[in-house]
Order: C-alpha cells, then structure tokens, then sequence
C-alpha cells in the first residue's frame, strides 16, 4: 500500500530541496571547490531536481514510508531516517523502469564522470560517493577516530575512519548499525543515515541475519529494510525490552 501524500510530507520535500539547491548550486557550477560525502549528495538531489522538477521526490518518499516505516517530524530520529530515504533512493531506487533500473547516481555520473577524474582531494571525494556499501555493521574495534566493523551482511572487515569534526566514539564496542558507507580500497566513511540498533537485541539480529543468509532467493536489500520496519517499532516503544521487540523480527 502506498501511503498517500501529506502535506507535511510536502513540507519535508521542500525543505530538502531548499537546502539541496543552496549547498550542491556551488559543486555542480564550480567543481574546484572543495566537496564532502554530504555535498555530493546534495549535488545528485539538486541535478535530479533541475531534470525532472520540484516533486520527484514525493513517490519514493510514499513508498519508502510504507516500506521502512512512517517518520513523523517529531521524533528523535527524525534527520537520521530521513538521510537515510535521501541515500537510499539516490544511490539505489531505480529511477525509471526503463533503461535498466538505473539510479540517479547513475544517470549524474554519466553526466558528470569527470568529477572522478584526477588526483586531487575532490575526485577522490567522489569516487569514494560511487563507491558506497549498504550493510549491518558490528563494531569489532571501536574509538574515536576510527573504528573496525564487519559488514554482516558480506562477512567482510571494514576500516572507517571520522570525518573532520566527527567523533565516533557512540559506537561501542559490539554496536550494531545499518545504513550506507563511503569509500574505496577498504577505507570507508560514514553517512548522516545511519540507524542504530538496540545492543541488547544483538542475538536476535544476528540469529535473523544468518537465517535470511541461508536463503539464496532473498536480497540484501530486504534484510535491511526487515531490520528497519523493527528499529521503527523499536524506536516507538523504548520502555519493551528490546530482545522482545526484535525477537518478532522473522515472523
């Protein structure tokens, strides 16, 4: 069922927009100006704007909302989950049905592949964009600049390093999170989206994970977005404990 769209969700859509046009204006014009991961989304939103009009956003917005679960301004997590949309149908919602699925990012890289060219910090900046991941990471090794994860769904080690003014020291030790990574050559960053998992559910998501991983037909993309809908329930009823919420995870 797609939700259908309010008002408020409009109000959402037009404040993305606002600040998408005011801060990646700058990086589509003029790209020797110095870019950050989030810049180079703003970028992505502000071309996707520019090609096809104000209000392409508000589908995916629906249908994400009926798929991962409603935000409602108020929340706590509200900016968290609503970067989250924002990466999540840039960099993986197909933008049309023809054509192959191809993403936004898709689409403004062939436009713009130069931006990848070169050697100097922008280009690198960027490559790091195109080379995102879309996981659950376990935190193996935590700090405040750096930390170790395993991307879960891959079985992989990853090393993530902080961003100028960015401290990571909130993710302990065995901290389980979901959400997209930037980087290239095993060295990754974090997004503003990311959602954050209950540690005292960390058996039942584990357990839930290797029990979807023995199932070849079923994609990434839908543990993920299981994982999602039960951190929204989560998020809403924080006086449950948490093994009880997310134990209903695969039912």
């Amino acid at each position: 069922m797609v939700l259908e769209t309010s008002h408020a969700s409009r109000g959402i859509i037009q404040g993305m927009n606002m600040r998408a046009d005011l801060n990646s204006e700058m990086n589509l014009k003029n790209n020797s100006d110095s870019v950050s991961i989030e810049g180079c989304l703003e970028a992505v939103v502000a071309w996707v704007e520019q090609s096809t009009g104000k209000n392409y956003f508000l589908a995916p917005l629906e249908e994400f909302q009926a798929r991962y679960g409603k935000v409602n301004s108020e929340d706590d997590f509200y900016q968290a989950r609503m970067n989250y949309f924002l990466e999540n149908c840039v960099l993986e919602r197909p933008m049309t049905a023809v054509a192959g699925g191809r993403t936004p990012l898709s689409f403004f890289m062939e436009k713009h592949s130069h931006y990848t060219t070169g050697e100097d910090k922008n280009a690198s900046v960027w490559r790091a964009f195109c080379g995102f991941r879309h996981s659950v990471f376990q935190v193996v090794k935590s700090g405040a600049n750096g930390i170790v994860v395993r991307d879960l769904l891959a079985d992989k080690i990853i090393k993530i390093q902080s961003k100028a003014g960015e401290t990571l020291q909130y993710l302990g030790a065995h901290s389980i999170f979901q959400g997209y990574i930037f980087g290239h050559h095993n060295q990754y960053v974090l997004s503003p989206g990311l959602i954050l998992h209950p540690e005292l559910a960390n058996k039942e998501i584990i357990m839930f994970i290797h029990q979807y991983r023995l199932a070849p037909k079923v994609q990434p993309h839908e543990i993920t977005r299981l994982l999602a809908q039960i951190n929204m329930k989560y998020m809403r009823m924080q006086h449950v404990n948490p093994k009880v919420i997310y134990s209903g995870i695969s039912k």
